[in-house]
């Protein structure tokens, strides 16, 4: 049986791989990987899920699923390993050298800002020993421009003298998904891919339609391929520093951002986002660093993305501050009070809290407050105190007998909350710090008798 990228037809390898006549493997079950893998079996494609913790193997084979974000991800899993068209597996090797289409979802980590791409690196080696001529490799985590073919494909040749585009298939494809809706985000969005090649392109193109519907972007070459993900995301993190900077102009003018922010994009050309305690989540606090690293190696400094960097990480900080001013404005030592946190996840309606600013926050504040404690709908308490921290598992139990409230979460059950009895549950002189934009109208608050202020929200409410 030919090789997949022996095929005359780039198109029979979907044919092949719903015959059974080919294996796909992914490589990193996590957030991105086990829904990928997942997806590809469901279409009754023979998948090995490849992942070096035994548990998150273990889970998997059980017919279980170790990711919380996604809610319909266990369904998925429970029903494609009954069917036998998912199993996952530690030995890497094995599963390479059983598979022809290797995609790569393996985690790409920051580390004191500078990109640790270890987890490629060892996966390029294990590609080294164990593939076989003539397969497909799909690299689809997140990189920097160049990395795929430099780092990653240079570490497989000094392992074996495999090339490129010749012994083997070389595609970049990055996931535009977010943790919570992966499944939906993986199918939905167009894909952007590049590849070494023409074959590879055609290839690949064919492997991700499978599960793809929202259409496949080709780019010139994998490096293009590579920077489109990376500027997705310095886009987004450039647009919310922006904002941010506005929202700590507009409090001292007594503007309210989020009313410029409305008014402003009614302009086909403007398309502001809107502010907070800061960025969380594993993409767009640490994408910038992975093209910062790679303008730097060639001596260019990308001065207005680093800036974007320490506006952003500098917000848990300016919510300090407005917290700082609030008791000021009461009289009240905040080495005396009681501090609730309202929201841990660093996005609404999700369970994810990787990077995520409200840990940031709760660092700062229980250097300084006499007591701090956190609720989120989404974790319990138990959850909380392996984070290390206080962790209360209702909202009364968060609120009764605070001094200060921070919204720090946008979760749809703080967009409703009854102030008429928290307040009553609260300590005189009543604290409310909005972090994200969940309330309608601030000034309702303000007439129950709390002191208000909120990032982006006029210090001083017109009347």
């Amino acid at each position: 049986m030919p090789r997949v990228m022996e095929l005359e037809d780039p198109r029979e390898v979907i044919d092949k791989l719903k015959n059974g006549e080919y294996n796909i493997a992914v490589i990193g079950l996590g957030w991105m990987g086990l829904p990928t893998a997942c997806l590809y079996a469901r279409k009754g494609i023979r998948v090995i899920g490849i992942d070096i913790n035994r548990k998150v193997v273990d889970t998997i084979n059980n017919g279980e699923c170790h990711l919380e974000t996604e809610p319909k991800l266990k369904i998925l899993v429970k029903e494609v390993v009954s069917k036998g068209m998912l199993i996952a597996t530690d030995d890497i090797e094995w599963g390479i050298s059983n598979s022809d289409i290797i995609i790569v979802v393996v985690p790409t980590l920051i580390k004191d800002h500078e990109p640790d791409y270890r987890a490629l690196l060892d996966t390029a080696v294990s590609l080294g020993k164990a593939m076989r001529k003539g397969s497909l490799v799909i690299v689809e985590s997140t990189v920097g421009p160049g990395v795929t073919e430099g780092l990653f494909a240079k570490k497989i040749s000094e392992v074996r003298s495999l090339r490129p585009g010749i012994d083997y298939g070389l595609a970049y494809s990055p996931i535009r998904a977010m943790a919570g809706r992966a499944l939906k985000d993986i199918q939905s969005y167009p894909r952007v891919l590049g590849a070494i090649d023409k074959r590879s392109l055609e290839v690949a193109e064919a492997v991700l339609s499978i599960i793809v519907k929202g259409g496949i972007i080709k780019v010139s070459n994998i490096r293009t391929a590579e920077a489109v993900k990376l500027a997705e995301n310095v886009y987004r993190d450039v647009n919310i520093a922006l904002v941010n900077q506005l929202a700590i102009l507009f409090e001292q003018l007594n503007i309210d951002v989020y009313e410029v922010v409305r008014a402003a994009n009614t302009q086909p050309y403007a398309h502001l986002h809107v502010p907070g305690i800061g960025v969380g989540g594993h993409c767009i606090p640490i994408n910038p660093y992975f093209i910062l690293s790679v303008a730097e190696s060639i001596g260019i400094k990308l001065t207005l993305i680093e800036e974007a960097r320490k506006i952003n990480d500098s917000m848990p900080n300016h919510a300090l501050s407005l917290i700082e001013s609030a008791f000021t404005r009461v009289k009240k030592k905040l080495s005396e009070s009681k501090i609730a946190i309202l929201g841990l996840s660093y996005r609404g309606n999700v369970k994810e809290h990787r990077y995520s600013p409200s840990l940031v926050l709760y660092n700062l504040l229980i250097k300084k407050a006499k007591e701090v404690i956190i609720y989120d709908p989404y974790y319990n308490s138990e959850e909380l105190k392996k984070l290390g921290l206080k962790g209360a598992q209702s909202l009364e139990e968060a609120i009764k007998g605070s001094d200060c409230i921070v919204i720090a979460t946008d979760h749809d059950e703080f967009r409703n909350l009854d102030f008429k009895k928290i307040v009553k549950l609260m300590n005189e002189s009543p604290i409310l710090i909005e972090g994200r934009p969940v309330i309608n109208d601030p000034k309702e608050l303000i007439e129950l008798g709390f002191t208000y202020l909120g990032i982006g929200r006029p210090l001083e409410w017109i009347k």
